[in-house]
């Protein structure tokens, strides 16, 4: 059974995710500390890190996890993802990712708003 760590300061979203990810097979943890984070994120096989740690602190989290293991994967939210079928598909695909690829995923919010239903 695979270990995530979840990093959030939103701990009704980070909850949320964690029932998630339990339901889907995985085993959780929880913090909402940068400090604990990184030792506790060498005890999984991945970390997500939440869109409520500024891209700086997420880049810094990076750094300092792949300082001491980098085989651990890192999902980096950059916004409130809430569908649970999304939340999933970006686990799996991080961990599909090719071996000696990036170990790194970074989800963005996408620019589309909506297709339209025709061209015209």
């Amino acid at each position: 059974m695979k270990t995530i760590l979840l990093v959030s300061r939103d701990f009704v979203l980070q909850a949320t995710r964690a029932l998630i990810l339990e339901r889907a097979g995985y085993r959780t943890m929880r913090t909402a500390s940068m400090a604990s984070a990184v030792p506790l994120a060498s005890q999984s096989q991945m970390a997500i890190i939440g869109h409520t740690f500024s891209p700086a602190e997420q880049d810094e989290f990076i750094d300092r996890v792949h300082e001491a293991n980098p085989s651990v994967y890192i999902l980096c939210l950059r916004f409130g993802l809430h569908k649970p079928k999304e939340l999933l598909t970006h686990v799996a695909s991080c961990f599909a990712s090719q071996p000696g690829g990036s170990r790194v995923c970074v989800i963005e919010e996408s620019n589309v708003l909506a297709w339209p239903k025709r061209a015209s």
